[in-house]
């Protein structure tokens, strides 16, 4: 494990391309890659610079992420592959050491550890530092997100890591051309900017507690963009920690589930922030158990994630022997998930409660 920043010359090496509103950094194919900022390397070499001659993909992923853990065998396979390409992938993830130190100590569902099946370098950036200078910039708002630097340590290719193959295979035959991709990637990129822009309006309303401002602006981005549907629960969570209206709160969480009636996802996404955060101003359990129990309907009662989520509201409500019902189904529909172990604890804990109570 090494501990690394970047040196101030390296940081004076990176001048962004600059546009949008006022003086927000744009990053794109064609630009010098931004310096890696990085506090902790778990596997692997530190980099600190990015070599003239090398190829580096830089790949953002978390521990949570289904579809980052699903790549890592073919991204541990590319970088075997290429390796005498002078091809480094670096994975970076910006959660807590911990976190990541725990997940590479567990197994996946055939016993194997994740340190074991992840064959590249691997980084933390709890600071988000190197987050910031890449995703954002780039227009990038998913994981996993991948970044192709060239020889030139310039930035040549910016997408999910699972379609990437073929475009290392070019970039290292030099027969790539990031001046036609960088056309397509604008394209693409544009509604996501646009986003971002309305993003940093809900945010500024939310922070001058100008709240309605912030539900009407949400409401013009996804009228506008209906992908973005998400950045509502997102004002949702925010209002439930800062609004000292909670009726404004509520009336707006209850938009939020009727229009997602059928999206146990959603529904489980808002009960769960409802009855989990620490610092909600006014928790209504009932609202929650019933955006619960209706995710919990709609997958047949045999999602974990949803289960443990029911039974955290029961446990809430002092419903301790429910709690304990639920939690064990949670358990079970588990299996050898990686989440099992967390929800046998939790089982634990409602169990020594009831203990406590009788």
């Amino acid at each position: 494990m090494y501990f690394r920043t970047a040196s101030a010359a390296a940081l004076a090496l990176w001048i962004p391309s600059v546009c949008m509103a006022g003086h927000e950094k744009i990053l794109t194919i064609g630009d010098p890659a931004p310096p890696v900022e990085i506090t902790h390397w778990l596997k692997g070499d530190a980099v600190e610079t990015f070599e003239p001659g090398r190829i580096y993909v830089l790949e953002f992923w978390a521990t949570w992420c289904s579809p980052c853990r699903v790549n890592m065998p073919h991204l541990s396979e590319l970088q075997e592959q290429l390796e005498d390409y002078d091809v480094t992938i670096i994975g970076v993830s910006d959660e807590k050491l911990q976190t990541v130190v725990r997940f590479l100590t567990k197994a996946d569902s055939k016993n194997v550890l994740w340190s074991d099946k992840i064959q590249y370098t691997l980084a933390t950036d709890p600071d988000k530092s190197t987050y910031s200078s890449y995703m954002r910039p780039a227009g990038r708002d998913t994981i996993p997100t991948a970044f192709v630097i060239g020889k030139d340590t310039r930035i040549e290719w910016i997408g999910n890591p699972v379609e990437i193959e073929s475009v290392l295979t070019r970039v290292v035959r030099d027969d790539w051309s990031r001046d036609e991709f960088k056309v397509v990637y604008e394209q693409k990129v544009a509604p996501v900017r646009q986003a971002f822009l309305l993003r940093d309006q809900i945010d500024a309303a939310a922070g001058d507690g100008n709240w309605q401002a912030a539900i009407d602006t949400a409401n013009r981005l996804i009228a506008e963009q209906p992908t973005y549907d998400g950045v509502k629960v997102s004002l949702y969570r925010k209002m439930l920690r800062q609004c000292t209206e909670p009726a404004l709160t509520y009336d707006f969480g209850r938009t939020i589930v009727k229009a997602k009636w059928d999206d146990a996802s959603t529904l489980n996404r808002i009960a769960w922030s409802t009855v989990d955060d620490r610092d909600v101003i006014s928790r209504d359990l009932d609202f929650a158990m019933k955006a619960a129990r209706r995710a919990s309907e709609l997958t047949g009662g045999t999602n974990s994630s949803i289960l443990d989520t029911v039974a955290r509201v029961y446990f809430e409500q002092g419903d301790l022997e429910s709690a304990i019902r639920w939690q064990e189904k949670a358990v079970e529909h588990a299996g050898d998930s990686m989440m099992a172990s967390d929800l046998g604890e939790t089982l634990i804990r409602y169990r020594k409660a009831a203990g406590s109570a009788d």
